[in-house]
Formats: C-alpha cells, structure tokens, sequence
C-alpha cells in the first residue's frame, strides 16, 4: 500500500471507498454517513455490509516485505468502527487485530469466543451489548483487554474467564452532588483479578462498595472522583493499587491493610491524605521489597477546580484566554459569596462576557454550561444543579 496516495477500497461494494493514508498512520476509523467525515478515514451507511476481506490487500512497509507470513494483509492495527456489521470478529479468527474499538448503535449480541482481538473496546449508548467471551480452557481466548464504555449497565457478559483485563469508563453525570454511581453486577466477572475504573474527578463519585463484587482482584487502578474508600480494604488480594487524579480520599485504607501489596501509585491526589500515604509508603518500602511505587503531584482540593477541570483549555488561543481568565475570576468571587445572589453575579458576568464572543460552536455551549455548574458546586452554599442550568439557560445568547 503506497502512502499518501489515493488508492481504492472495496468496503461496500467494488471500489466503493477512495481513501489516503499519511506515513506512519497504523489505525483505520470507519465512521456512519452524516458524520463528520474530516474524523474519521471513511463514512459508511449503516445499512451496508462491510467487506472485512477488503483490508487482506493492505500492508505495512513491514508487511509487504514479509507478505507470506500475512496472507491477509498486517494493516491497519487498530480500528475504529460505528456501524452494526459484526463481521470483524469472524475475519479476525484469521486475521488477528491488536486493537478494535468498537461504537455498535443497536442491540448487539457478539460471540467473541474464536475472535483474534487482543484489546476490545465498546461503548454502548442507548441499546444492550451482550459478548460471549467463551472460556480459558477450550478456546483460544485471544482477547486480553475488555474495555467498557458509556452505559455499563447495558452490557451483559457471559464467561467463565478470571484472566481478562477489564477496564470500565461508565457515562456519569456532571454534578458533584449527584448520588455516587453504583456499577452493575457482573457475575460473570466475579473472578477477575485486574481492573481499571475512569470517571470525571469533577463529577458524580464512583462508589468503590461496587467494587466488591470482585473479590479475587489482584491489580485495581482508579482515577476520577471517589468515595466510600474504606471499602476498599475488603479487598484482600490486592497486590497493585493506583489512585490517580482524585481531588477528596477521605477514610482511604491505611497501606499495611493489604497484606500482598507490592505496588501503590497515588498521583495528582488531594494532598492531605497524599502526605500520610507518602509517609506510609516510606516506611512500608523499609520493611519489605516494592516494585514501583510513588506518591507524587499532590494537589489542594481546591486546585482541581483551578487548573485540572477548567473547561475552556481545548478552545481557541484567545478565546480560551479570555473565557479561562473570566472563569477564574468566578471562581475566585464565589469562593467568598455569603449569598445566593453573589453567586449569580458572578455567573452572569461569565456568560454575558461569552455571550459577547462570536462564532461559539454546540461543544463551547456545553462546555460553558460545563464551566457554570462547576463554579456553582464551587460555592459553600448550597445551590441545586437544576438553578445552575436555569441560570446558564436565561442568561445565554447562543
């Protein structure tokens, strides 16, 4: 395959795609028509059946050199793909993908059990994803990594396997204030002895009591908001633990409470609780041997607000500027409010200044709305979400 040189492709039908591949480029995303195709290598209908068998032609450099040994092509190595034809897994049985990330659209029942993805990922938004993992002793469980996103709790999983690496980033709301997010059982899962949790460290909590369905866990790394972290210390296999960007670690376990730990990485964590698990680190390294640990980048609560979470850092150079100077000028107002009414001054004069920049796209919109609900949650008073939005929603202009 030449690079940068417009060949055809036969996803949908004969030649039916033209696509141009830059050096160096190794994923492939296929998006649905009405997308935004400058995101994505090609658009499909929805509709159409994709031809897997189109990419047994394409190689890498590498490849080409060595095409006997991949007689179904060696590129790309990772997919991105909207759409509801489940033929890749199929086609991987005889042409393993490395990474496969996967937004299906509808209800979806795959069978995964023979599939040659080493690392899956799949976001579900509105309709159940049911995957058949089959089991480690009678098939050739290729599939290493399961990565879970959007609606948990629209996934089902059957399997018998403790040996995937499972990894969950759950749709959680905006508010600090929500009720903590609970994940969904998975029975199936119960077994597993490595996961990651991601959610916002300015949003709706994760709450770790969820995390007991899983006793056998031997790795656990969370980052984002958290609570209910004492419960943590149920979990008595733990060897590997990481907390990553957690502004509050209230009632965290004492290190010594895992008994088989070997590795513990706090990093940007609030710094209160981050001092004692430094000190606690130090001395646990003196009593036995550790694989790579640290606490690091401690942070004051405050500073998630400030710096990490402020919404307008992927705007414009000076439209970013402008609205990040604004913002921290709310912030630090509100901060000192006594009053519901000193609150709303602020806000007013954060979105009347936005109001006044021209040409603010649907995601700059959302990220003010964003930025609004962050500097009301900010305040020591107590202000429901639902005024933050009435607010936003009366006093914006675009």
């Amino acid at each position: 395959m030449e690079r940068d040189k417009p060949i055809n492709i036969s996803l949908t039908g004969n030649n039916s795609h033209q696509i141009k591949i830059p050096p160096g480029q190794g994923s492939f995303s296929m998006g649905l028509a009405g997308m935004d195709k400058k995101k994505f290598d090609v658009l499909i209908e929805d509709d159409f059946p994709v031809n897997w068998d189109a990419f047994n032609e394409l190689y890498t450099p590498h490849g080409q050199q060595h095409a006997e040994k991949y007689p179904y092509g060696d590129w790309p190595r990772f997919f991105h793909y909207w759409g509801k034809d489940t033929g890749f897994v199929t086609w991987s049985a005889k042409r393993a993908i490395e990474d496969f990330s996967w937004h299906p659209g509808q209800s979806v029942s795959v069978d995964l059990s023979n599939a040659g993805i080493r690392n899956l990922s799949v976001k579900a938004n509105e309709h159940p994803v049911e995957l058949v993992l089959g089991n480690k002793t009678s098939d050739r469980s290729a599939l290493q990594t399961l990565a879970l996103a959007g609606n948990i709790h629209y996934f089902k999983i059957k399997t018998d396997r403790s040996d995937i690496y499972l990894k969950l980033n759950p749709d959680t709301l905006h508010s600090r204030s929500a009720t903590p997010y609970q994940l969904p059982v998975f029975a199936s899962l119960a077994k597993i002895n490595a996961l990651d949790i991601t959610v916002a460290p300015l949003g709706q909590a994760f709450d770790c009591e969820s995390l007991l369905q899983f006793p056998h866990l031997a790795s656990l790394n969370l980052s984002g908001n958290i609570v209910n972290t004492h419960c943590l210390k149920e979990l008595r296999q733990l060897e590997r633990l990481g907390i990553r960007y957690t502004p509050d670690l209230e009632n965290f376990p004492l290190l010594h409470s895992w008994g088989q730990l070997k590795s513990f990485i706090g990093w940007n964590i609030e710094a209160d609780t981050g001092k004692r698990l430094n000190a606690e680190l130090k001395l646990l390294a003196k009593q036995k041997e550790l694989d790579y640990s640290s606490v690091s980048k401690l942070r004051s609560k405050i500073w998630f607000t400030t710096e990490y979470g402020i919404p307008f850092t992927n705007w414009d150079g000076k439209k970013a500027a402008t609205a990040t100077k604004a913002y921290k000028a709310a912030l630090k107002a509100i901060g000192n409010a006594k009053a519901e009414t000193e609150v709303y001054h602020s806000i007013t004069e954060l979105v009347q200044l936005i109001n006044r920049i021209p040409g603010i796209e649907t995601v700059e919109r959302e990220d003010t709305g964003l930025a609004v609900r962050q500097l009301v949650e900010a305040s020591s008073l107590n202000i429901p979400q639902e005024t933050a939005d009435k607010w936003f929603d009366e006093l914006r202009e675009f």
